[in-house]
């Protein structure tokens, strides 16, 4: 399942990332990170970003980058 499944105020945990070296590091550089908790704010009404809150952050994604992060709702 990728980010951009999720429903609006869902949580889930990072498993992986479907992206090349500098997305990943780019991400990374944002605290996306492998088992980091996140949880689906809301999306724009066209859906083409999507508001994530990351720790204490609120974080603003594009849906393509959204479609890269792998998740799982089987929080820890």
């Amino acid at each position: 399942m990728t980010l951009d499944a999720l429903k609006n105020n869902e949580e889930a945990i990072i498993v992986g990332f479907n992206a090349d070296k500098q997305l990943q590091a780019r991400l990374f550089s944002f605290g996306f990170a492998k088992n980091q908790k996140i949880k689906k704010i809301r999306s724009s009404m066209t859906n083409s970003t999507i508001m994530i809150e990351l720790n204490t952050t609120c974080v603003i994604l594009r849906s393509s980058e959204a479609k890269i992060i792998e998740i799982t709702k089987e929080l820890k």
